[in-house]
């Protein structure tokens, strides 16, 4: 990867799933407000007084006010639509350009210990040389061992311009760092150009920078002689239209992104005037693939640029204008139902992959690789992380060191051979089938470990069905090579 960073797909641990689509912001004026009758008017102000000068607890004037209008806006029964406060909106705002206050760690949990599953690129940690694999163990000297992630999240979360002091277990020794904690733009497009040409470029989200950065990554990828190309779109969950109309572009020559209809069914096409790309592309989606992506999906999938592979995304085809409140405030309105070029419904019902393939993260991704024409895959475990040619997943127990031996979990070592499982529940039989040759064992077998729900099957017993495996250990961690 030129950039010389590693993607995460855990990136998306630091972002809330924004169920949105924005429009560009628009002055209040475009919409003029319906006409209330008077005495509707006069009513809901009566009652305001009245509450305000009779009720037991003395009410604020402000807080009638925005209860009121809290009151119009969750009858309308529509997730989407919401009415924020400034504050409210400063927050909201900063959480979709994926903007926080921290030290820059993205953190997993595996066997009771927390590790440091990345780093943000420059962020304190980063510079105060905290590493991937680094478990945490103090802060502020308060020992964190038996913390979740959550709970260990609020330790370290605090004020801009406030020091963390962070111990942390690095090869069996104690490092302590003092961090200044600071505000920190999550990178919003990340790229690695895997082995076989395979282009991977991960989005995490539809910011006001994304079509940019998008681009820059994907020139990167290009002047390495990308043969394929992998998108990311997995958790993200979406963000501006005119972003996805931007990258898009860069697929479609001339064509249509989506039609919007508006309440009165009347169409608004957002067309698309771009450029084609020689290569393939596959878009790796699951079901907190939302709104912006879904709408970059749809359109790529329908024009045939693209194959999805993954689960179904979320089902967000509703799109929002941003209209500022002249008293105060901003009001996120629905405003538009927004179908694929061919006329698909998104909404409620989400986009299908061409590819359906259920399980981690890790595996997804190993077999979109494989779609994509990727021949070796390198995959290595460790630290509640499965690394896939050098892009590390979030996973717990994908492998374990046992009876002198290596056990790694089934479905994984069989998306790495290309095989497909299946469970027989009435003889506790597993199958794993390729090329239509079928291995089984039973769950009670010597060369399967079950843990928290898992199976995990001996490596040596995986090599003897599939001898293309190769695989190694070293410091707690299993490297498989297809």
């Amino acid at each position: 990867m030129a950039s010389g960073r590693k993607p995460t797909a855990a990136w998306r641990v630091w972002r809330i799933i924004f169920a949105f689509i924005l429009t560009a912001a628009i002055a209040g004026t475009w919409f003029p407000a319906a006409n209330a009758s008077a005495e509707t008017a006069e009513q809901v102000e009566e009652v305001r007084q009245l509450l305000e000068k009779y009720h037991l607890s003395n009410p604020d004037d402000n807080d009638l006010n925005q209860n009121a209008i809290q009151g119009m806006v969750e009858s309308l029964k529509d997730p989407y639509t919401q009415y924020f406060d400034d504050d409210e909106w400063n927050e909201f705002s900063n959480q979709m350009e994926q903007k926080f206050t921290g030290i820059g760690i993205v953190m997993v949990e595996d066997n009771g210990v927390v590790y440091v599953e990345d780093t943000i690129p420059g962020s304190p940690a980063e510079k105060a040389g905290i590493l991937p694999g680094d478990a945490l163990v103090t802060a502020d000297g308060k020992n964190l061992k038996g913390l979740s992630t959550t709970e260990m999240q609020a330790q370290l979360l605090g004020e801009e311009g406030t020091t963390l002091a962070l111990g942390v277990s690095r090869d069996g020794k104690l490092l302590k760092f003092r961090v200044v904690r600071k505000d920190i733009q999550v990178p919003t497009a990340t790229n690695k150009m895997l082995p076989d040409g395979i282009g991977y470029l991960s989005l995490t989200s539809f910011s006001s920078d994304a079509g940019s950065e998008f681009a820059k990554q994907l020139a990167i990828l290009e002047k390495q002689g990308m043969s394929s190309l992998i998108i990311d779109l997995r958790g993200n969950g979406g963000g501006y239209v005119t972003a996805a109309q931007q990258i898009a572009g860069m697929f479609v020559e001339d064509g249509v992104l989506a039609h919007m209809k508006d309440r009165d069914n009347n169409d608004d096409p957002l067309t698309v005037k771009g450029t084609t790309k020689p290569y393939p592309v596959r878009i790796l989606v699951n079901g907190h693939s939302a709104s912006a992506s879904e709408l970059l999906s749809g359109a790529l999938q329908d024009y045939g640029v693209a194959k999805l592979i993954g689960t179904t995304t979320y089902g967000k085809g509703v799109v929002q204008s941003i209209i500022p409140v002249s008293s105060g405030g901003v009001l996120k309105v629905t405003i538009q139902e927004y179908y694929t070029p061919t006329g698909r419904k998104v909404d409620k019902v989400g986009l299908k992959p061409d590819i359906t393939i259920e399980g981690t993260a890790a595996e997804q991704l190993i077999g979109a690789i494989k779609d994509a024409g990727g021949k070796k895959i390198t995959v290595s475990t460790g630290k509640g992380v499965v690394n896939v040619d050098g892009i590390r997943n979030a996973q717990t127990d994908a492998a374990i060191s046992k009876n002198n031996g290596w056990y790694v979990n089934l479905r994984l070592g069989a998306a790495l051979a290309g095989a497909k499982v299946s469970y027989n529940s009435k003889s506790h039989t597993i199958s794993l089938t390729r090329n239509g040759k079928s291995y089984s064992i039973t769950t009670t077998d010597a060369s399967i470990v079950m843990k928290n729900g898992k199976s995990l099957i001996d490596v040596k017993k995986l090599q003897g069905w599939f001898p293309e495996l190769t695989a190694s250990a070293s410091g707690g961690s299993l490297t498989l090579t297809n």
